[in-house]
């Protein structure tokens, strides 16, 4: 009888071990693609400035560092530019994959329809144009769309904002 006691606690002792290494095994895989996996669902980190220009009612937003905006992960790049009231919205598209690469140095002009900046009648005078009137404290959100390598699918992320603010004309 103890012969066949001592074989059960054997196989106990046998089956605790082999769970126990198999959680050993699925805490490591765990550690080593957890942070791989957060890295591939990050967006891309790019720095954004701008400038306003009162005389001209032109917002300047350029790409002042960070990550390069490729094909590779970037669908689109998009101005939201919001009035100060929050009660209009306007949104731009800076770039899709046509127009990319996006990278620092790179900028985008956006006027009001309210300012004929060099006198030709024609109130669109930058590359981009909104439907009202700039002024401080309108917002300009720089808006990413895309997938990162090895994410499961595209996001939609504000990587900057930038206010209507500092006036340089």
């Amino acid at each position: 009888m103890s012969a066949r006691l001592d074989a059960r606690g054997a196989v106990t002792v046998e089956r605790i071990t082999v769970w126990g290494l198999a959680a050993l095994v699925v805490a490591a895989l765990a550690a080593l693609v957890g942070p791989g996996m957060a890295f591939a669902d990050a967006t891309p980190t790019a720095d954004f400035e701008g400038s306003y220009d009162d005389t001209t009612g032109t917002l300047t937003v350029t790409h002042a560092g960070g990550a390069d905006l490729t094909d590779r992960n970037t669908r689109s790049v998009a101005l939201v530019v919001t009035d100060t009231d929050g009660e209009t919205t306007t949104r731009l598209v800076w770039a899709d994959e046509s127009a990319l690469p996006l990278t620092e140095g790179d900028a985008v002009t956006v006027d009001d329809p309210s300012t004929d900046a060099d006198g030709d009648g024609n109130f669109l005078d930058a590359e981009r144009s909104v439907g009202f009137h700039l002024e401080p404290g309108d917002t300009a959100d720089v808006v990413w769309t895309g997938r990162r390598p090895g994410a499961p699918s595209i996001q939609t992320e504000t990587l900057g904002t930038v206010t209507v603010a500092n006036s340089t004309g």
